[in-house]
């Protein structure tokens, strides 16, 4: 006798992390809807990216919507309505959460969803920005009866203190990784983190170790003084003197 429980597969994603996590992590979730329910897919394409552009609300020429039909029509093709995945960059709505046009949008959105299904796609350096957007999304879609699922990029900061470190060439012990890897998930900007590393190489060489961000933050002149506020650079100095208590004796090599 076969198992009369439908399974359930969410439609509609946000997804919190870095761009190259969250293309990956699109791509499994569109391959993955595709086979289990083909029927959700019309069109020359299974799913299209957009950029969702920011319109101040003194702005009266708010055209995402008509820019966003006509690119859906010419996935759709010959079919007289796309049907599949729309991957929404949001980037440019962080910290506009509560303007009018973003509303405006999201119920537009929830009135196509009966043929198109959502990823949105937003960065988390700034984790309050990103969780107040989430939230937004969440709430017009919940409030009209459209699941939504939060997908977090747990080891996105660590991916990215990974690729810089790749690009300058640089070796760092895993606990200077952990160390900057805390700063990205602190709210630290990520240009912060490579003007560091960068730093450090040219004054401790290329393989790094606790000892180089100490020696870094004792020095008078370093770049790092000059690139944050004084409240950043006080949450710089917790972060460090709280690891700098941690022993690392079997975890520096390099």
């Amino acid at each position: 006798m076969g198992n009369d429980k439908a399974v359930f597969y969410p439609e509609n994603y946000i997804l919190l992390g870095s761009s190259d996590a969250q293309k990956a992590h699109a791509d499994a979730i569109i391959s993955e809807m595709k086979a289990c329910r083909p029927e959700k897919f019309e069109g020359n394409e299974d799913s299209f990216p957009f950029e969702f552009r920011y319109a101040a609300p003194f702005d009266k020429g708010f055209h995402e919507l008509k820019r966003l039909q006509g690119t859906a029509a010419e996935a759709a093709g010959r079919r007289n309505e796309f049907k599949g995945y729309i991957i929404m960059d949001m980037n440019h709505w962080l910290t506009h959460h509560n303007e009018e046009y973003l509303n405006k949008a999201l119920l537009f959105l929830v009135d196509m969803s009966e043929y198109w299904n959502y990823i949105f796609l937003i960065d988390d350096q700034n984790g309050k920005a990103a969780r107040e957007l989430a939230g937004k999304i969440l709430s017009v879609f919940y409030r009209n009866n459209i699941p939504c699922m939060v997908k977090e990029g747990k080891d996105s900061a660590k991916t990215r203190i990974s690729t810089l470190c790749r690009e300058q060439g640089i070796v760092c012990s895993p606990p200077v990784k952990e160390f900057f890897q805390e700063l990205m998930e602190q709210g630290f900007d990520e240009n912060i983190a490579a003007a560091l590393l960068c730093e450090m190489a040219w004054s401790a060489g290329k393989k790094l170790s606790m000892k180089s961000i100490v020696d870094l933050a004792s020095d008078q002149r370093s770049v790092i003084r000059y690139m944050l506020t004084q409240k950043e650079y006080d949450r710089f100095r917790t972060i460090l003197e709280k690891r700098k208590g941690c022993s690392y004796d079997e975890k520096e090599a390099v």
